[in-house]
């Protein structure tokens, strides 16, 4: 706490290790809000100082009001569940500050015909957008004259009048109770409020910034980025981006669909968006497409970041004094495609335009800066990657996409990607300290070594801490298991990930450990392709049920309800397997059979909806009585390494 305010008080940023346990998010809080506070008191005193001069210009008014505002935290982590947990943290506070709570619509939305049980997160953005805009959403109407601190009991001990501290599923049970909408009422709060809770992503992405944060005062503002250990790697994928040829196909296909509409309803357009104007659309997205699949090396490889604008400017004669125009033009086809009721998805897009939302995200990510020449000086953080060109069997589609052949033994046709990764996560956090914020605090349970950590996120750090961890070192065991029980290898580099011999062997090492380890066993595989490779390979649900199957890797989670699972119901026992799991061949026959007569087996999901009724299922084979144990198999960075739900 004493770090934080020594920060604070110098205007300074601050990097700070606290292992869990030790109260770390307690001392953020309450330091901080201790901090808010005292400024607070004294800006209230200087407010019965002398007035300035009356003479003064609106301009130099409007400046004052902005300087004499209370500095507000934005409190930033990098999941919604680990957010829940700072949030019901503050309630052990003696504070109670107004706050805001932003999650997404996926999270908020209540509305029975915009959140579907199939609904994307695309699908579920553009709906709400629709029926905002046209104020026939009831439960945004709602809140017209919603006041939170009448609407819920006020808590024993504390006074009437406050805003309740409520987390995001606390604020979706008030939505359902009394028919309003939490997400934009969570957004209402912004402007006001002294605390902003936010995951990473709304900070890091210019447009979240400059939309859902643009009542935000960033000037002065104190950020905390808590359990920030992945900090310089998130920070470098937001800048970073993936552009296949699926990606350009589907805005093919929405330039496609925008021109049947204009053609079919021609009152729709205006002067910019004519029929003419959406051809010639189209014809860049397949003149990129080409480029890509005919004019880069075959190999693809790796190149510099400055190739980036090489590229669009062959392929699509997309440069920086065009790419504004570019934009707008695109803009106003998505509002007008938004504009459409039932507009309608097609084989490869869903509702709005998700594909051409994507690729403006990428050419402000390319042109995004200020001038030209900053630019290209930017792009020397970054690196060029084009993904090898390979040929399966299937046709093109008539507006360039690729599609699979009817025939079930045939395959999607391989589409290149273009990758522009950056590998200077201080690009990032740059963009945050040049809002001109008070300070940035950086802090997690592992941040070692801290002088290494602050040059990767290429700010200056005066103030650092380094806690001592409350587990001794008698409670800890770490090795590194480099054969396996056979004596085979193990080694998990990228060239050897579809090794069939190490992938046996590494489930022949899981079994015998797994048989050694009493309770639960947590397995992390460095993706979910992995993760669904190696169990294909084990005799798991993917090799059992989809041989048959032209896509089978989509269909991996679609293992037989077992009938000793109480879960079927919730659609959730794709993801869980019983101890003694049987997949209707002989006992033991298979390393995925073997493993299930040894322990319960639970899976990550891929959905974050899901993951809460999975957890459930994890803790009840760990608690059934004589359990042998349950092995719960997840993603390194996924929701359950990186606190998406508390896992014990």
């Amino acid at each position: 706490m004493g770090k934080v305010l020594d920060a604070l008080n110098s205007a300074e940023n601050a990097l700070l290790e606290s292992p869990t346990g030790t109260g770390k998010t307690l001392c953020l809080l309450c330091s901080t809000l201790a901090w808010q506070q005292e400024q607070s008191r004294l800006l209230g005193d200087a407010h019965h100082l002398p007035m300035n001069d009356t003479k003064e210009s609106s301009v130099d008014s409007s400046q004052r009001q902005i300087s004499s505002k209370v500095p507000v935290i934005i409190y930033a982590s990098r999941t919604h569940s680990q957010l829940s947990q700072v949030v019901k943290e503050m309630r052990f506070t003696r504070y109670r500050p107004k706050h805001a709570v932003l999650g997404s619509r996926e999270q908020m939305c209540i509305h029975p015909k915009v959140k579907t049980p199939k609904a994307t997160s695309s699908d579920i953005n553009h709906k709400c957008t629709i029926l905002a805009k046209d104020r026939k959403c009831r439960f945004r109407n709602n809140l017209d004259g919603f006041i939170v601190q009448d609407s819920v009991e006020t808590p024993v001990g504390e006074a009437f009048g406050i805003q309740p501290v409520l987390d995001i599923e606390e604020l979706v049970q008030l939505g359902h109770k009394r028919k309003v909408c939490p997400f934009y009422l969570s957004r209402g709060h912004i402007a006001d409020a002294d605390v902003i809770f936010v995951p990473y992503n709304y900070l890091f992405d210019k447009d979240a910034r400059e939309t859902t944060l643009a009542d935000v005062h960033f000037e002065n503002a104190i950020l905390i980025f808590d359990e920030a250990h992945n900090l310089e790697s998130f920070a470098s994928e937001s800048a970073s981006f993936d552009l296949s040829a699926i990606d350009i196909a589907g805005c093919i296909n929405e330039v496609t669909r925008a021109i049947g509409y204009m053609k079919a309803m021609p009152e729709l357009g205006d002067d910019s968006i004519k029929v003419d104007n959406l051809i010639k659309l189209k014809s860049i997205f397949l003149q990129l497409e080409r480029y890509l699949d005919n004019d880069i090396p075959v190999a693809g490889g790796s190149f510099t970041g400055e190739y980036i604008f090489e590229i669009f400017a062959k392929g699509a004669q997309i440069n920086y004094s065009n790419h504004i125009h570019l934009l707008k033009f695109i803009r106003q086809v998505s509002e007008m495609m938004m504009e459409m009721k039932g507009g309608a998805s097609s084989a490869t897009t869903s509702s709005g335009t998700p594909q051409l939302d994507h690729f403006v995200s990428c050419i402000k990510r390319i042109f995004g800066s200020s001038t030209e020449g900053q630019c290209l000086a930017k792009a020397r953080a970054y690196r060029v990657h084009v993904s090898a060109k390979t040929v399966k069997s299937g046709t093109k589609s008539s507006v360039g996409g690729f599609v699979a052949n009817k025939s079930s033994d045939t395959a999607n046709t391989s589409s290149r990607v273009l990758s522009y990764w950056c590998f200077a996560p201080s690009l990032a956090m740059h963009e945050l300290a040049a809002l001109k914020v008070r300070s940035i605090l950086v802090t997690s349970g592992t941040l070692s070594p801290l002088a290494s950590y602050g040059l990767e996120l290429g700010l200056p750090f005066p103030h650092t801490l380094e806690n001592s961890h409350i587990i001794g070192d008698d409670q800890i065991f770490v090795r590194v298991v480099g054969t396996g029980v056979s004596g085979k290898e193990l080694t998990s580099t990228f060239n050897r990930r579809d090794n069939t011999e190490y992938i046996m062997e590494l489930g022949n090492t899981i079994i015998s450990l797994s048989r050694l380890i009493p309770g639960g066993v947590l397995i992390f595989f460095p993706s979910y392709s992995v993760m669904e490779s190696c169990i294909e390979k084990w005799g798991g649900p993917l090799s059992s049920r989809s041989k048959n199957q032209s896509n089978a890797k989509a269909n991996f989670f679609q293992a037989k309800p077992s009938k000793r699972s109480s879960v079927s119901s919730h659609g959730i026992s794709k993801y869980c397997f019983p101890h003694r799991f049987s997949d209707g061949g002989p006992a033991g026959t298979t390393l995925w059979q073997r493993l299930m007569a040894i322990k319960s087996v639970v899976l990550e999901p891929k959905n974050t909806s899901e993951l809460k009724d999975v957890i459930e299922e994890f803790e009840k084979y760990i608690s059934t009585p004589k359990s042998p144990g349950c092995i719960l198999m997840g993603v390194c960075r996924g929701k359950i390494s990186e606190g998406e739900e508390r896992v014990y």
